[in-house]
């Protein structure tokens, strides 16, 4: 039996769940990204080396699809305007680098689900083994999250997960 995906409903007027996968292991993650950067996939892919708790994509995610619907996204598309969200800076393709997969062997998938739910079939197109989102904090690096966050002099990580969210809803800072 494999994990199974983390499952959240998004804003209620939205219709639409979130569901997300984590894999290690990844052999095929050149296809995952061009299929992504096409549009052959809906979905975003996202390093897990920076997200501290599910909490984080669930926001970007709720913040995405918001967008949408109110014909406010800043990209093209609502699975970059997850990644967008994520990050702090206002610079598209920054965000785009710093929370999309590269070459990373651990991904989380993100899908955005309403009338119709294609996760499974892309989930078996993935070369790599599935995990549990409990096993999420194994694939953090907590060095790198205060870098992107711009928390390096934040004394206590107690708070980490408040101060990330608050800044990632208000893109508090300017940047660079």
């Amino acid at each position: 039996m494999s994990p199974e995906p983390y499952t959240c409903a998004l804003d209620p007027k939205t219709e639409t769940r979130v569901k997300i996968y984590l894999m290690r292991d990844v052999k095929n993650v050149e296809t995952i990204r061009s299929n992504v950067i096409d549009g052959t996939w809906k979905c975003a892919v996202i390093k897990p080396s920076l997200i501290l708790d599910i909490l984080q994509v669930v926001v970007a995610a709720n913040r995405a699809i918001l967008s949408e619907r109110s014909n406010t996204m800043v990209t093209k598309t609502v699975y970059s305007e997850i990644l967008y969200n994520l990050s702090l800076t206002k610079n598209i393709s920054q965000s785009l680098s710093k929370f999309g997969v590269e070459k990373d062997n651990s991904v989380l998938i993100c899908f955005l689900v309403n009338e119709t739910d294609e996760s499974e079939d892309i989930i078996n197109a993935i070369e790599g083994e599935l995990c549990s989102l409990s096993e999420l904090n194994k694939f953090t690096n907590l060095k790198d999250v205060k870098s992107a966050y711009k928390l390096n002099n934040l004394k206590s990580d107690l708070d980490l997960l408040d101060v990330i969210i608050s800044r990632m809803v208000t893109k508090s800072f300017v940047s660079h």
